[in-house]
């Protein structure tokens, strides 16, 4: 039986539309047969990115969701300033203010890549159907 498949989807969002996103990241993953403890560490992970994009990146921004053969990839991006050059991969502080929420990103899905320019942030990422075996 062939499965009904949202290939590619493409959308802007403002800080009202985070909802929408989550819901639309995990429709596709679910559609696209990722696991829903995938789906489900997609989802925070493209929430976190979304609302990083509102809030540093200009007050919006555009997802790319792509379905692939083993999984979903996913492509966040903002028109802000960009990133720091000395944003750590490791955990903030304890005390830290901020500074969580890549970290957390890096540590839900593979093959994460940030692209940062004066021009915006662009963040793909990959999340498999399956958890990877231990």
């Amino acid at each position: 039986m062939a499965r009904d498949r949202i290939r590619s989807v493409s959308r802007e969002f403002t800080g009202d539309g985070l909802r929408r996103i989550r819901d639309l990241v995990d429709q596709t993953a679910r559609v696209a047969g990722v696991s829903a403890a995938n789906a489900h560490n997609l989802v925070i992970a493209v929430s976190e990115l979304a609302a990083n994009a509102v809030r540093h990146g200009g007050g919006s921004g555009r997802i790319l969701i792509e379905q692939t053969d083993d999984g979903v990839r996913v492509e966040v991006s903002d028109h802000g300033p960009g990133l720091p050059e000395h944003l750590s991969q490791e955990l903030p502080a304890p005390d830290a203010v901020s500074g969580r929420g890549l970290w957390m990103v890096r540590n839900l899905c593979r093959d994460l890549d940030i692209s940062s320019t004066a021009r915006g942030v662009t963040v793909r990422l990959f999340m498999p159907r399956t958890e990877p075996a231990a």
